[in-house]
């Protein structure tokens, strides 16, 4: 007769184990707090696919360009034309990076495309360059097809970047970065046809002006200079430190010039996580209007695989060869 009330009161408590289990880390949370929470777990664990597209909705140049029917037409439709599609693998434990991107234009009586696959080691800086799309304008490479063409940093330029310590380093300044942001550029939406599709669970919203997505990049820049200077010093190598931070008043530079050029350029973007806050796909529409460009731009990407990232090139050594023992064609070899 005791056993009852237990046995009754065992599926309810199964259940809020259940619950409890898969509570999500988003759960609760404000949106601005959310996102700063999808964007750290997906750098501190970088290791994915993705897929992603970017392009014009609509294009148009100056007031001057507009005064010209013609032009005005050109303009838009060969901007509406052209894509650039991408896709590849991450993974951060390896230090490697694979990225494919194609370059297209799509009428529906013309399609033109062109791609270059890539893959970025930082274990050793190299860049590996599949150039077999160039090889009809470039003959010396005929013979070495279909090797990959790598371009390494000098080991005494390697030797100077803690790539291990800025890795490290990069999840916090973004988050810091993002926490530096008013909350109210950031919201919780309602689950769109893009969630649906991805099976999100959670749909977040950032609008943020060129102003504040700045702030956001130099905060992460001031962090990874100081990074390199401490972990100069700490080498004994102050001089490397004190040419970070001359990079890094270079970068400001530029930055707040662009700033200046475009203060009525603006972006939108679309989160899309699971419950267990990873980032499934982006959805970004940016919105340009100055004096030279007008129009409105897009960009998708798409996450998957996470931890099991699969990598579609696996060249071996015998498909590489290194850039100083590619035969040059003749027009480089006088710029040498």
């Amino acid at each position: 007769m005791k056993l009852r009330p237990a046995l009754a009161t065992l599926p309810l408590l199964t259940a809020l184990a259940l619950l409890g289990g898969c509570a999500s880390p988003l759960a609760g949370k404000p949106a601005d707090q959310a996102t700063r929470l999808v964007l750290r777990e997906n750098l501190q664990h970088a290791s994915y696919n993705f897929t992603g597209e970017m392009g014009f909705s609509t294009l148009h140049g100056s007031s001057e360009d507009d005064a010209k029917p013609q032009l005005r037409y050109t303009i838009d439709e060969v901007a509406r034309s052209t894509k650039v599609t991408v896709s590849g693998a991450i993974d951060q434990a390896g230090k490697r990076m694979e990225l494919i991107p194609a370059f297209r234009f799509e009428r529906r009586n013309l399609q033109a495309s062109v791609t270059l696959p890539l893959e970025l080691n930082l274990q050793d800086f190299s860049l590996l360059v599949d150039p077999s799309a160039f090889d009809l304008f470039v003959p010396e490479l005929h013979s070495e097809q279909p090797r990959f063409v790598r371009f390494q940093l000098p080991a005494d330029i390697a030797g100077k970047i803690p790539v291990d310590a800025m890795l490290q380093a990069l999840p916090g300044l973004v988050d810091e970065g993002y926490g530096k942001v008013a909350p109210q550029a950031f919201a919780l939406e309602t689950l769109d046809a893009t969630a649906k599709e991805l099976g999100a669970s959670y749909q977040l919203r950032i609008a943020m002006s060129p102003q504040q997505e700045n702030q956001v990049l130099l905060h992460v820049l001031d962090g990874l200079a100081k990074v390199v200077t401490q972990q100069a010093e700490h080498d004994g190598r102050p001089q490397d430190g004190k040419q970070a931070e001359q990079l890094l008043q270079l970068v400001r530079e530029l930055t707040q010039s662009k700033t200046a050029e475009q203060p009525l350029s603006k972006s939108v973007s679309h989160l899309y996580a699971n419950r267990r806050g990873q980032l499934l796909g982006v959805n970004q529409s940016v919105e340009l209007n100055t004096p030279q460009l007008r129009g409105q731009a897009y960009i998708k990407l798409r996450y998957s695989n996470h931890g099991k990232p699969v990598f579609v090139y696996q060249p071996a050594a015998a498909s590489i060869i290194d850039y100083d023992k590619l035969p040059k064609p003749q027009w480089l070899k006088g710029l040498e």
